[in-house]
């Protein structure tokens, strides 16, 4: 986890390495009692690196209108039945439930659908569980011309270009392409930008947590004060799910599969057999069940899932040891990951 210049990894449960400047330091971190509190030394400076940035500004909010409107019509698939919300739905931080959504040929997807909130902060990062996809824009354009949006799967595959002249010929959309694209032309490459200029919009709602991180107390209860101090620490958590959406954005072999080889068949390379992107935790309570195949049903199996450590070989992220928990701690995970939910109105589709 990468805190103020610091990288740490948790070798065991009580044991942290620490690589700052060149210099190699071994410290044993024990859990203190403040203000009736069990915390980990500098809790607010981890806090600190939990603090949400400013939304970032809409350059053009003409081309992000378009892009909502584009998002949920399902004019843009092979079949016209289904939209991107189809998948992506909007109460449930842009993801279903379903372990296993059918995709426009009418069959079920390998893979449960990822999250989409925070998205638009996550850099030149690439895009899916496995990434294939560099970025937002080329995903979008993958999906309706080739992918789950294309009917590839059936007899009667549709063109591109005939998805192109029924969002053309749709009432309405000339007049806001022009509006957000001036003089280009209505395609595929056109309704991508769309898209992906809207995906960047969707900011995780505000949540107890960020309150408490904001400084109201008592925001979230003390078994979630509890979890997060695990969360960062004993735990090791942050390894991979780091900052204020709790991502980094990498991909990581965590155990959960034998069958799809994810990353690692992506890019070639048998270190990353298995490994899929972290996704955020934003909303993580809403949407179970969890992981890329949707094969760990609640929140407090996947505490479990990681104290055992998950299927040991080559490829599995060397973040990954076996740790011991009390139930009492397994709460206290659970409780600070249902703080991570908005408690005002949802988005709805």
């Amino acid at each position: 986890m990468k805190q103020r210049g610091y990288i740490r990894l948790s070798i065991v449960a009580t044991v942290s390495v620490l690589v700052a400047t060149g210099a190699l330091v071994v410290t044993r971190v024990e859990l203190t009692q403040a203000q009736g509190l069990g915390v980990g030394p500098h809790l607010d400076e981890i806090k600190h690196d939990y603090r949400r940035p400013a939304a970032h500004p809409v350059e053009n909010q003409a081309l992000v209108d378009l892009g909502r409107g584009l998002f949920f019509d399902a004019r843009i698939s092979a079949s016209g039945k289904t939209a991107c919300a189809t998948c992506h739905f909007p109460e449930l931080g842009y993801v279903v439930t379903d372990a296993h959504p059918r995709n426009d040929s009418g069959k079920p997807t390998s893979r449960k659908s990822q999250p989409l909130i925070g998205l638009g902060y996550a850099g030149n990062a690439p895009v899916g569980w496995d990434g294939r996809s560099p970025t937002l824009e080329a995903q979008a354009k993958a999906s309706m011309a080739t992918g789950s949006m294309s009917m590839r799967e059936t007899d009667t595959p549709v063109k591109i270009e005939t998805i192109e002249e029924r969002v053309k010929s749709a009432p309405g959309y000339a007049a806001k392409f022009n509006a957000a694209l001036p003089g280009q032309p209505i395609d595929v490459d056109a309704i991508a930008l769309a898209l992906a200029a809207f995906e960047r919009t969707l900011e995780p709602g505000i949540a107890p947590f960020d309150r408490w991180i904001a400084g109201n107390e008592t925001a979230i209860s003390e078994s979630a004060k509890r979890g997060f101090v695990l969360f960062t620490g004993k735990a090791n958590c942050a390894g991979c799910h780091s900052g204020w959406r709790f991502t980094d954005d990498q991909f990581h072999d965590i155990g959960t599969t034998t069958t799809d080889q994810g990353r690692g068949r992506e890019i070639k390379d048998p270190a990353l057999n298995f490994a899929f992107k972290t996704p955020t935790l934003r909303s993580v309570a809403l949407r179970a069940p969890y992981m890329h195949n949707a094969s760990i049903a609640t929140l407090t199996d996947v505490v479990r899932h990681y104290e055992k450590g998950g299927i040991d070989r080559p490829s599995r992220s060397p973040m990954l040891v076996p740790i011991q928990l009390s139930e009492r701690e397994r709460l206290d995970l659970v409780a600070f990951m249902e703080t991570l939910t908005e408690d005002g109105p949802r988005p709805s589709r």
